[in-house]
């Protein structure tokens, strides 16, 4: 699949390790990896999610999922979530304080039992407020012992996330679980060889939820869970920008986009920003000092000279820069990174700052174009500075002195005439040509250059 962003989320065994932080903090150094810890509430939520993309909830319902560390409740009451916690009761967790003996005893089942009636009360009195009629579980835990009760009773042969459970069954095939010996579990065909040891305390938990709950007739068992809902979170928060990606079969471009999208841009005036350079670009090729093969540069940088926004107004473009490069677009060389972030750096402030030293360590040819680019992408900032695309068409003539700008706008001109002629000095020392801007009229039969957010861009030779 050529996978590029990765979902990765920490839950209860890391969120409470001693070492955790330590342990997310070398899997990014190590792996690139960004693992977001998450809270046990944020985890039922996401939990939550997933499930419901398979399950109606039509009659109120207890949806738990018994991890290693953690157990998520989510009281859900004619498909509305009433009510969700996250209790440290998982199956390893209890596992290890609770049992000693193989099979468990009736002394350490009834330990265990009272500590989980004893943190259950909360989620027992919700769920007898409701009604609860169903128990849903979502985790391999409960997926096994429902495939044991299916095992057991010689129910249907198909999916058990097709089916339901009479709560008799499920408790009569607990007992089984509870009573079974570690090699007796694991010649069981339900039960994977890794809950072996832990699906007993995971069986006292689900017993001590049907005996808690009365009104409990069925148990059901979901094949999503915290993955899924991990995934359909990321698709319903981003899903704008999934669809623009969609469309871009360049990785670069797709890259660029991403980040674009990521930080907040503004994407209009982005969009007639870059068009205008590129269009400034192919004018003054014959004047550039370096490759043609820069006008992609140049329209990445445009697209995103204005990211630091996010960060701050102020210096808002030395943010522009540090977030172009540390941003890990993909598919661009070291060397293409630093020319965008500079040229995205340069588009307002001192050329060259003094204590630049990134761009002094550069050759001077390589200097030369980043000022040549910065001066285009000056310009058509200028050409924008209102923000709303006032210029709908450009003509330009280019000769031996200078280089002509003709503006067509939708309202007033004068702001974008004076900020690209005040923007335009760094234009003019690096291609030896004076600039001139000045408002027109273009006719529509215009034989123009079709660009992005309603600009249209005409060109006269020398």
């Amino acid at each position: 699949w050529d996978a590029r962003e990765y979902l990765s989320y920490a839950t209860s065994a890391i969120r409470e390790a001693i070492n955790g932080g330590a342990f997310i903090q070398r899997a990014r150094e190590e792996l690139g990896l960004r693992i977001r810890p998450i809270s046990g509430e944020q985890e039922a939520q996401l939990i939550f999610r997933g499930v419901s993309r398979t399950e109606e909830f039509a009659e109120p319902s207890l949806l738990v999922d018994i991890g290693g560390g953690s157990v998520e409740f989510v009281v859900v009451d004619r498909d509305r979530v009433v009510f969700d916690t996250s209790l440290k009761l998982g199956a390893a967790r209890m596992t290890e304080r609770f049992v000693t003996t193989d099979p468990m005893s009736h002394d350490e089942q009834a330990r265990l039992r009272a500590h989980f009636k004893s943190e259950l009360e909360e989620v027992f009195s919700v769920c007898r407020e409701h009604g609860v009629t169903t128990i849903v579980g979502s985790s391999g835990t409960l997926k096994s012992l429902a495939r044991v009760t299916r095992e057991r009773f010689a129910a249907e042969n198909g999916s058990v996330f097709q089916q339901s459970f009479p709560v008799e069954h499920v408790r009569t095939a607990l007992r089984w679980v509870m009573q079974s010996s570690a090699p007796e579990r694991e010649g069981h065909p339900a039960i994977e060889p890794k809950r072996v040891d832990q699906i007993g305390a995971g069986g006292v938990l689900l017993d001590t939820l049907c005996t808690g709950l009365p009104s409990v007739r069925s148990v059901k068992v979901s094949p999503n869970a915290l993955r899924e809902g991990m995934v359909l979170h990321f698709i319903d928060t981003n899903y704008a920008r999934l669809q623009q990606m969609a469309s871009f079969r360049d990785p670069r471009r797709r890259s660029v986009h991403e980040i674009a999208y990521r930080f907040k841009w503004e994407e209009n005036h982005a969009q007639h920003v870059a068009a205008t350079a590129t269009f400034l670009f192919d004018l003054c090729r014959p004047l550039y000092a370096g490759p043609a093969v820069d006008a992609e540069l140049l329209e990445y940088a445009a697209l995103l000279h204005d990211l630091g926004y996010l960060i701050a107004h102020d210096e808002h473009h030395q943010h522009s820069r540090y977030l172009i490069e540390h941003a890990e677009l993909q598919g661009f060389r070291p060397q293409e990174v630093t020319i965008m972030a500079l040229v995205a750096h340069y588009h307002r402030g001192p050329f060259p700052e003094e204590t630049d030293r990134l761009l002094e360590s550069l050759s001077p040819d390589q200097r030369q174009r980043i000022r040549q680019l910065a001066g285009l992408l000056r310009v058509a900032e200028g050409l924008d500075r209102s923000h709303f695309q006032n210029v709908v068409a450009l003509r330009a003539r280019l000769t031996d002195r200078a280089l002509h700008l003709f503006l067509a706008t939708k309202g007033d001109p004068q702001l974008e005439v004076w900020a690209a002629q005040e923007q335009g000095a760094l234009f003019e020392s690096a291609f030896d040509r004076d600039l001139h801007v000045e408002p027109t009229e273009i006719p529509a039969h215009t034989n123009g250059e079709a660009v992005p957010a309603q600009t249209k861009a005409a060109r006269t030779g020398a």
